[in-house]
């Protein structure tokens, strides 16, 4: 029985645990002037959500988007099943074919280890959808040779800043989420706009890519 009530308690904690760091990062928010006279551009930005847990599975690009959103750009948000890669690339390559004969464009924004699961598919459907292909990527992953290939569309890499700094249970909750995933490559939590010592600075750098991105939509219409 002692085993058993320690177990459900454990169980129990843990399910807290990632309920509420997941709300937690869901909840946080900046307070700084937005810059003004932001150049939009022509097609939506569209983030792509990696691979995600129980204990990394709400709000996977933390403050990104709203902040972005915030300046006057159209974001959307494409969420693919959580880990399963076979369904991750399935929905993606029906979601890529239904943009296709609706017409649509969009800028595409995924982190690095996304990218190189999608490559192929990418390479593969060469989607008349995909405008460009925006990787965010932190110091912490390698480079691979599919950063080193001709790229489909315009392509660029956003290096962000690394922290180690941060909530102390929202660490702890993403150290079980790459257990779970253990073995597969994940960005950092400084990466994904987690930590706030350095959430507004690779905000900014995604904002300064968005203006190039307005600039090129430009140049093309």
């Amino acid at each position: 029985m002692d085993t058993l009530a320690l177990l459900l308690s454990l169980f129990v904690f843990l399910v807290a645990l990632a309920v509420l760091t997941n709300k937690a990062r869901a909840q946080k928010h900046y307070d700084q002037e937005l810059q003004p006279n932001c150049l939009l551009t022509r097609w939506p930005l569209l983030f792509v959500t990696g691979q995600r847990s129980f204990f990394y599975f709400s709000n996977y690009w933390n403050i990104y988007p709203s902040y972005l959103a915030e300046h006057g750009y159209e974001v959307f948000h494409l969420r693919l099943p959580w880990s399963n890669p076979l369904l991750r690339q399935s929905r993606l390559i029906e979601f890529l074919k239904s943009q296709d004969e609706a017409k649509r464009k969009f800028h595409m924004i995924m982190d690095s280890t996304t990218l190189q699961e999608f490559d192929s598919v990418l390479r593969e459907l060469r989607p008349d959808c995909v405008m460009s292909i925006t990787e965010i990527n932190g110091n912490e992953t390698k480079p691979t040779a599919t950063s080193l290939t001709t790229p489909i569309v315009p392509q660029a890499t956003i290096e962000t800043l690394p922290s180690k700094k941060g909530s102390f249970f929202i660490k702890w909750a993403y150290n079980l989420h790459q257990i779970i995933l253990f073995g597969r490559p994940l960005p950092s939590l400084s990466t994904l706009g987690a930590i706030e010592a350095t959430q507004l600075q690779n905000a900014r750098l995604l904002l300064e890519r968005s203006q190039s991105l307005a600039e090129m939509d430009l140049r093309e219409g």
